[in-house]
């Protein structure tokens, strides 16, 4: 799966468990209906603002990890 398909599965998911329409989540992030759509089914190249605004709406944050990098709270060495 692609980075884009994770991440708008993460905000489908949770968006709904917000209990919150996509009519509402546009509403809230001044993001058109289809640009929504298209950003929770990975099916655009979405903008670093589109996903600011709904990460601010949903209480989300992004946190890039580098890879092989160990986690200092993780048990796997």
């Amino acid at each position: 799966m692609k980075l884009k398909e994770n991440i708008g599965e993460i905000l489908k998911s949770r968006r709904k468990e917000l209990n919150m329409s996509q009519s509402d989540m546009c509403d809230y992030s001044e993001i058109g209906p289809t640009t929504l759509s298209n950003i929770e089914n990975g099916k655009t190249n979405f903008t670093i603002d589109n996903l600011e605004s709904i990460l601010e709406v949903l209480g989300l944050e992004l946190q890039i990890k580098i890879k092989g990098l160990i986690d200092e709270n993780s048990k796997n060495f």
